[in-house]
């Protein structure tokens, strides 16, 4: 074997770098940034291996076909994506996979796809539920809850974090008199100042994510709302999210995914795929709150970590 003047006999020893992707339907929350820090960590552990983060806000579907297909072209070793449309990821799998590149899905299954790094949505929606629905039995033991649940229609893979605490409102006895839309905390503000012109007795919020709860939180705190008569949750665990629950206003609790555990799943599964071992996992959730202080501190404290 030759090598020319500038290569070194240890630099042609060294292993060729992996390049995995990692395509979000929207890059743009600070849940997604999270994840990602957390994917980057995981990825200069390991070393060799470059990490490609996507682009996609707002769930534009033609923006990550685009990207993914550059990165078909581009010949990266693995792809893991959020899909948005998942029949219109099926043509950009079988080309993957012409060219000996792992496709991976992000949340959700993905058909014919070689693995997920996947969370469980509907535990998310019902340790939300359950939370809202012992607020309700101990502050409204006779009626006259009141809430508003945050959705986000442009993804129905996340349905069941809206309607497992819809359900579980309902079955204690409370009312959800609006049905939010948007996972920001511009529309979380928005959205529960709105309804609470309309409905001045609102106590609960629950946010398709923490963002959205966050904005909620703000629209209470300047409504003059009681935090003693008040319930807002918040899912993922993000750092506003958590921010928001060690101040002991409204903001009660999230259901809080292992980040960490996440972040690592994406670089972790895409090798595990690319050399032909199980590569799927689904990462828990657990519900973090002031009843368990050191584990609030713990999670936030990692998370000032990752982002430095």
């Amino acid at each position: 074997m030759t090598f020319n003047n500038s290569t070194t006999i240890q630099e042609a020893k060294k292993p060729r770098c992996l390049v995995i992707a990692f395509s979000h339907a929207l890059s743009e929350l600070l849940v997604v940034k999270s994840v990602r820090a957390y994917a980057d960590l995981r990825a200069r552990e390991l070393g060799a291996i470059e990490l490609l983060q996507g682009t996609t806000e707002s769930g534009n579907l033609a923006h990550q076909l685009a990207e993914i297909a550059a990165w078909i072209d581009q010949g990266v070793d693995a792809i893991v994506a959020m899909p948005i449309d998942a029949a219109a990821l099926q043509p950009l799998v079988v080309r993957a996979h012409e060219k000996g590149i792992r496709f991976l899905s992000y949340a959700f299954p993905l058909e014919a796809s070689d693995g997920m790094a996947g969370f469980d949505s509907v535990l998310s929606g019902q340790i939300c539920g359950a939370a809202a629905a012992a607020f309700i039995h101990e502050r409204f033991p006779h009626g006259g809850a009141q809430a508003l649940v945050g959705a986000l229609e442009a993804t129905p893979l996340f349905a069941p974090r809206w309607m497992e605490p819809i359900a579980m409102i309902e079955a204690a006895g409370g009312k959800v008199v609006t049905i939010g839309e948007g996972a920001t905390v511009e529309a979380g503000r928005q959205q529960t100042e709105e309804a609470l012109r309309s409905y001045p007795d609102l106590s609960i919020v629950i946010g398709i994510n923490d963002e959205f709860a966050a904005g909620a939180a703000q629209a209470f705190e300047a409504a003059g709302k009681d935090p003693a008569m008040s319930l807002i949750c918040g899912q993922d665990g993000a750092p506003e999210g958590l921010r928001e629950i060690a101040k002991g206003l409204h903001y009660k609790g999230s259901a809080a995914i292992l980040f960490d555990q996440l972040g690592a799943a994406i670089i972790d599964m895409s090798i595990n795929a690319i050399q032909g071992k199980p590569a799927s996992i689904s990462i828990p959730c657990e519900y973090v709150s002031l009843d368990n202080p050191a584990r609030l501190g713990e999670l936030i404290k990692a998370f000032g970590e990752v982002a430095r």
